[in-house]
């Protein structure tokens, strides 16, 4: 298992990652890479997948009703309304993605996660490795298709963007996502966390 963390390395190199400028002088690249694409561009289109279907179903329950009774066109025009949702449901998410997917890298230095996205502006965090509480792997739908799993590391403590926690702090959760090999990721981050806090790197 332990000779599997050069391979994810070696993307370091292959990577050309534009985070470099980002790079303090004494900060080393662990890894670096962008997401798989194919998954990213397909990972937010899981979420409104019931919500799509029960439209289809109610479309074409409704044109049908509709037909058979001799309804006015407006009536059609409603469920007409509902299938052109329905196509800027399923297009819409994958082409979004694909402009966010341009300005995705991420990047684990012996310092630091660095992550960047974005369509129009970008989004780049940095978050450094001492404040790291937990790292884990999700994997989804999606990524059980394309082989890829989404590495998520949990910051606690008292910062400007994140989620709140039931009854704790506000938290940060960095978040690689479409990764093609996740779990080799995630152990590379949890030894560079684990060397951080014993003062070895």
């Amino acid at each position: 298992m332990a000779d599997k963390v050069p391979k994810v390395s070696e993307q370091v190199e292959e990577s050309r990652s534009g985070l470099r400028r980002y790079l303090r002088p004494s900060e080393r690249v662990l890894w670096s890479s962008k997401p798989v694409k194919m998954a990213f561009l397909f990972s937010g289109s899981t979420g409104g997948f019931a919500g799509m279907v029960f439209a289809l179903g109610f479309s074409i329950f409704w044109l049908l009703i509709v037909t058979l009774a001799g309804a006015p066109w407006f009536f059609a025009g409603f469920g007409v309304f509902f299938l052109l949702l329905i196509v800027f449901g399923v297009a819409g998410s994958p082409l979004w993605q694909l402009m966010r997917y341009r300005n995705t890298e991420y990047m684990i230095t012996d310092q630091r996660i660095i992550t960047q996205t974005g369509v129009i502006g970008l989004d780049t965090r940095f978050v450094n490795l001492d404040r790291i509480q937990e790292v884990y792997i999700k994997v989804g739908f999606i990524d059980k298709i394309f082989g890829t799993g989404s590495v998520i590391a949990v910051t606690a403590g008292f910062v400007p963007v994140g989620t709140m926690a039931q009854g704790g702090p506000l938290i940060v959760r960095p978040s690689l996502d479409a990764l093609r090999e996740p779990y080799e990721v995630q152990r590379l981050l949890q030894e560079a966390i684990e060397k951080t806090r014993s003062g070895k790197l």
